[in-house]
């Protein structure tokens, strides 16, 4: 009973310690955003609505009283950092300024991390919720209060699931 009670608490602190790792990769995203929209605003100063949003959002994250608050304006975020990359392509001097394809790199880099932290996350909650459901650990988690934990999901609808229409994009 002991050496399942601690598998099982140790596999809650995997994903303590997989969440924290999102964090702080949203984080280095969320702190890098003020110089990536200072670049942009130079030379794409007819967009202005990107830049707002891009604002809200940070303000958002900041003030989100829960986690599924904040998660969900990181993924408006994700989800917006993306199109800024299709909107570089509309302006030429854009795509050349070095200045900018380091700043496209560095998002790239951003949602790379995240989804792998993500990813991690979700691995952590597999063992974890494998550890509490199988015979006999079961009833020991079920003895000691421990349940499931949910995963997290970079695709919040199914419209985000379908590939995109270029056509409409373009």
């Amino acid at each position: 009973m002991i050496f399942t009670y601690n598998k099982i608490v140790k596999n809650k602190n995997q994903i303590d310690f997989a969440l924290k790792n999102i964090d702080v990769q949203l984080k280095k995203r969320f702190e890098a955003l003020p110089n990536l929209v200072a670049v942009l605003k130079k030379y794409m100063s007819h967009e202005k609505g990107i830049f707002e949003k891009i604002a809200e959002l940070r303000a958002a994250i900041q003030n989100s009283k829960n986690r599924n608050e904040q998660l969900e304006a990181e993924q408006e975020l994700s989800h917006l950092l993306g199109g800024i990359n299709l909107t570089v392509e509309n302006y030429p001097e854009l795509k050349t300024n070095e200045s900018v394809i380091h700043l496209q790199r560095s998002i790239n880099e951003y949602a790379e991390q995240i989804s792998a932290s993500q990813r991690a996350y979700n691995g952590a909650v597999l063992n974890y919720n494998d550890s509490i459901t199988v015979f006999p650990n079961n009833i020991v988690a079920k003895l000691f209060g421990f349940s499931k934990e949910e995963y997290i999901s970079i695709i919040s609808n199914e419209e985000e699931r379908r590939n995109p229409d270029l056509n409409t994009i373009l």
